[in-house]
């Protein structure tokens, strides 16, 4: 990446070094499994819809392949430690294949299954370069997130087979699904983001946890905020449906207001670094709308979902494929296809809280499917040749 460019990339085909290349093509098409349901139902044809399996389905593995992408392209990256192996791409593909196929068609056992094989992937991923003493630097504080951000994941996971198995109180399916559309991303955001929004905005690195007992300091403020934002998680599953999210609301708002700094404009050009400052006041205001107006609980966090993870996640995607393609001019303006896929997903969000408050319920959720699936397959029709045309150039 432009902002890694003092990082010694390490050998390996471009297919291992940089695999944003093969999870990030993945993502967007399992997105449209995810919010397909909505346009199919909609338009009549198909005749069921669950919104257990849409959610799942957007948090496990729409978001979850363009997590893997980034992180195996930047974990090495960034402490000079091995590439990914063909076996761990192959691996994380496997499973996310097999998680969405198990939730479309509702072996929601099986479907975790999958989705633990994809947490196993990243601990093992982690621990054999860091562990191992093969990495030269280490990471940011603020990554003692990603432990927390996978925890959350498997023990949700975890509750949901005992859940679908053998029973367990409706409040723990409750909390796990908290955990696992909530808790492991916003966890993520606040780790990752800490790395790469500075970045984006083309200030320098973070600093290595442990080289100053100041980023000690600041570890230990991480993982505060981990637990806090575990036990908001706790406490709306619990029947806090205020108290909870506004806790959480004001975690993300300090964390990433002292990380990221989104009020200020970034400091070089480009549409999709302001995409990325726009999805960081949408995160905690969706959560907040929320906690205030409990009976528009859901559509209040689909300004979190779409208007916060989507777009930053797309913002987030744009900055490394052009990035690693040596794409500047298009890194540093506006490229159409990015406009149209803030475009798309702004609209999406839109007609998904006005959904509630209409009287055409499933066609403003089918219209919202709609323009998210155009604004991301603009994108992917820009984005993917390009990066499938340097690969095999590459290789």
């Amino acid at each position: 990446m432009e902002t890694e460019a003092s990082f010694s990339a390490p050998p390996g085909s471009v297919w291992r070094t940089e695999p944003f290349r093969v999870f990030f093509p993945l993502g967007v098409v399992l997105g449209w499994v995810g919010v397909g349901q909505w346009l199919l139902y909609s338009t009549g044809l198909s005749q069921s819809y669950s919104c257990v399996r849409h959610g799942l389905l957007q948090m496990q593995t729409f978001m979850m392949a363009f997590a893997l992408g980034f992180l195996l392209t930047a974990l090495p990256r960034r402490t000079s430690a091995p590439a990914a192996s063909s076996g761990e791409l192959g691996f994380g593909a496997l499973c996310l294949v097999l998680t969405t196929a198990a939730l479309v068609d509702d072996r929601w056992i099986l479907a975790q299954v999958g989705y633990l094989g994809l947490l196993l992937l990243l601990v093992q991923f982690g621990a054999r370069r860091f562990l191992s003493g093969a990495a030269r630097r280490r990471p940011p504080a603020a990554f003692v997130m990603i432990p927390i951000a996978v925890l959350q994941g498997a023990f949700g996971a975890v509750v949901l087979i005992v859940y679908f198995a053998s029973g367990l109180p409706t409040w723990s399916a409750l909390l796990a699904q908290l955990l696992i559309e909530q808790g492991v991303f916003l966890a993520l955001v606040i780790g990752i983001g800490s790395l790469v929004l500075p970045l984006m905005s083309g200030e320098a690195p973070p600093a290595d946890l442990g080289s100053s007992p100041r980023e000690t300091l600041r570890a230990a403020a991480y993982l505060g905020a981990g637990l806090l934002l575990v036990a908001s998680l706790v406490a709306e599953a619990r029947g806090a449906e205020s108290a909870g999210p506004l806790l959480r609301a004001l975690v993300v708002a300090v964390a990433l207001g002292l990380t990221a700094r989104p009020w200020r404009p970034p400091g070089k050009p480009g549409f999709h670094r302001r995409l990325a400052l726009v999805s960081l006041w949408c995160l905690p205001a969706g959560l907040a709308v929320s906690a205030i107006w409990p009976d528009y609980r859901v559509p209040a966090l689909h300004v979190a979902f779409i208007g916060g993870f989507g777009l930053l996640t797309f913002a987030v995607a744009t900055h490394v494929a052009l990035s690693h393609l040596d794409l500047v001019e298009a890194a540093t303006g506006r490229p159409p296809a990015v406009v149209a896929v803030a475009v798309g997903l702004v609209l999406a969000m839109a007609a998904r809280v006005a959904a509630d408050g209409s009287e055409s319920y499933f066609v403003h959720l089918g219209w919202a499917a709609g323009a998210w699936i155009l604004g991301s397959a603009i994108w992917l029709g820009y984005v993917g040749p390009k990066v499938l045309r340097h690969a095999a150039r590459e290789d």
